[in-house]
């Protein structure tokens, strides 16, 4: 439950409920989801880390880190053992410098590469395959390039000697085992293809799945939105029927208080409290309802300041009379001239506290009222605070009563 009065301020500041623009894209986000789309919007201000730039959208952050020239990028030999980290725009100056030690890293490389294809270990599933082809264009090599020398041999000694024959048999060896691997290396190479085909066909129908989940998410998202423009628009309709609601229970009350006969019994509950706040000046005046001299007559309202007001500030109670602007002000005689008394009522009804007074008609407090009310006149001493003290018959069960007299006899 929210006060209407801070029900704007909640819904757009508070509500753990409510949806909110990001500020950078501009999209509508749940209030729970807004920090966690700002590691991913687009349109996120990003502060490059090399060059102190500020502000740069997320998306074109990498083409920012492409161009950027204090950009630090490993030296591009790193691959070979080159460790040196540099500026883009220094990496040029570098190279320049280091191109023998980068050579004896390419040929300490290339030496180890060739031990390791000769050693036909495969590393990587492209690595493998690509050894596997230069086994056998080496392989078909070597059969092109023995083939004449054998025939020439045996053409030009007509026999093998036994050193020659043994060398054919571990050569022919040799290459049998090199054929084998090659074949065992390929048949893997397969097997792995077909296993990297079977997950991209996954792939593509999780992808296919995750598309609809996000379409109908979008439907969801845009039926929520519009719930929620309703249930605002019924509120505001609701706030608007509230108001409505207490302004007529005002009218309600200020009528079943109001008296057309110029006699006014004001009843003051809860006094305890409100000369507290009397003394605090937190609420130092307090007006009665209006009443009215006949159904068309004067309009009149009392004001009564518990703590004194004036002369009688923290020692006596004041109490002043008040002529209101009415409806029919225009048919009324001016300026004011009837008596007035005021009485704080005994509850015992043995010792009343009277005072009486007539209008001084020079006075604007008696004259046609231009405003809501005039200047109040009355009594500033009206009745001693310490009558109000101790145990009296003027306040009882924390309430009093205060009683106002308009003499009509000459209207």
């Amino acid at each position: 439950m929210v006060r209407q009065l801070d029900l704007p301020r909640h819904l757009e500041r508070e509500c753990p409920e409510r949806n909110l623009n990001c500020k950078f894209c501009k999209s509508l986000f749940h209030h729970k989801d807004i920090k966690a789309h700002d590691e991913i919007c687009s349109k996120f201000p990003l502060t490059c880390e090399w060059c102190g730039k500020k502000k740069i959208p997320r998306e074109k952050y990498s083409d920012h880190i492409r161009t950027c020239g204090k950009v630090k990028l490993p030296c591009r030999f790193n691959v070979i053992g080159c460790e040196i980290t540099a500026e883009k725009e220094k990496l040029a100056e570098h190279e320049n410098l280091c191109v023998v030690d980068h050579m004896q890293m390419m040929l300490q490389n290339v030496m180890g590469i060739k031990t390791a294809v000769e050693s036909l270990q495969p590393l990587h599933l492209q690595q493998a395959r690509l050894k596997v082809n230069q086994l056998f264009t080496s392989i078909r090599e070597m059969e092109e390039t023995l083939g004449p020398l054998r025939s020439i041999g045996l053409g030009e000694r007509g026999s093998s000697s036994p050193g020659e024959d043994l060398g054919k048999h571990y050569l022919s060896e040799s290459l049998e085992d090199v054929q084998k691997r090659c074949v065992a290396l390929k048949h893997k190479a397969e097997t792995f293809e077909n296993i990297v085909c079977v997950l991209n066909r996954e792939v593509e129908r999780a992808s296919v799945s995750m598309a609809a989940y996000e379409q109908q998410h979008k439907l969801d998202q845009e039926k929520i939105e519009a719930l929620q423009a309703k249930v605002r628009q019924m509120e505001r309709a609701t706030a608007l029927k509230d108001l409505s609601i207490a302004e007529l229970e005002l009218k309600l009350q200020a009528l079943e208080h109001s008296t057309d006969n110029g006699i006014f019994i004001w009843k003051i509950s809860d006094f305890s409290r409100r000369r507290q706040e009397a003394k605090t000046q937190r609420s130092p005046a307090i007006f009665s309802p209006a009443f009215y001299t006949s159904k068309y007559g004067y309009k009149m309202c009392l004001r009564v300041y518990l703590n004194g007001d004036g002369v009688g500030r923290g020692t006596h109670m004041s109490l002043f009379f008040v002529i209101m602007r009415g409806n029919y002000d225009g048919l009324l005689r001016w300026p004011f001239k009837q008596k007035v008394t005021l009485l704080l009522m005994d509850q015992t009804n043995r010792e009343h506290i009277i005072d009486a007074f007539r209008p001084d008609i020079n006075s604007s407090s008696f004259q046609r009222p231009v405003t809501e009310m005039n200047i109040a006149s009355g009594c500033p001493l009206f009745c001693p605070l310490s009558k109000l003290d101790n145990k009296n018959n003027y306040s009882r069960e924390d309430c009093i009563f205060i009683k106002a007299i308009v003499d009509l006899t000459d209207l």
